[in-house]
């Protein structure tokens, strides 16, 4: 009988050790890749407190991009931004748009800025003035025009 408790208490803890196993490598793996957005790669380098400016054409401010800290993944170009702050200064307006959320993925290049997570809109704000304020749980800004070719059309 003493044998047969030993067998069971051995069995028993090899099960355990497997489960723990597949718990450590496993899972814990899998949810590691849907918080970075299915990246396999690691990432190349990381930025802390940044600020980009972005111009236009004629090189008038047309956004500020700034963030707790930016991660770039170099296996699709994509960077993943934490606390985004965006100020926005459109053509024609005298007062920048600040936009705030919890995360932000640029996309490659640079081109576009998906938002994601108590997204928050303050537009018109002034020194006296706290603006009008709008909320959306996805926002999806262009920061620069897509590069394109132009055609040379023969007549």
């Amino acid at each position: 009988m003493r044998l047969l408790e030993k067998i069971a208490l051995l069995i028993l803890g090899i099960v355990f050790t497997g489960l723990t196993w597949w718990l450590q490598y496993g899972l814990l793996s899998e949810s590691e890749e849907a918080v970075q957005g299915g990246h396999t790669d690691e990432p190349d380098y990381y930025v802390e407190n940044f600020t980009a400016r972005g111009m236009d054409d004629q090189g008038k401010l047309k956004y500020i991009l700034e963030g707790d800290r930016l991660v770039h993944y170099p296996d699709d170009d994509t960077a993943l931004v934490d606390n985004p702050h965006i100020v926005q200064y459109l053509p024609g307006s005298t007062k920048p748009t600040h936009i705030y959320s919890e995360t932000g993925w640029l996309t490659p290049g640079g081109e576009e800025i998906h938002l994601t997570g108590k997204v928050r809109v303050v537009e018109g704000r002034t020194d006296t003035y706290a603006g009008r304020t709008q909320y959306a749980k996805k926002m999806r800004i262009r920061l620069k025009k897509p590069i394109t070719s132009k055609k040379k059309s023969h007549s």
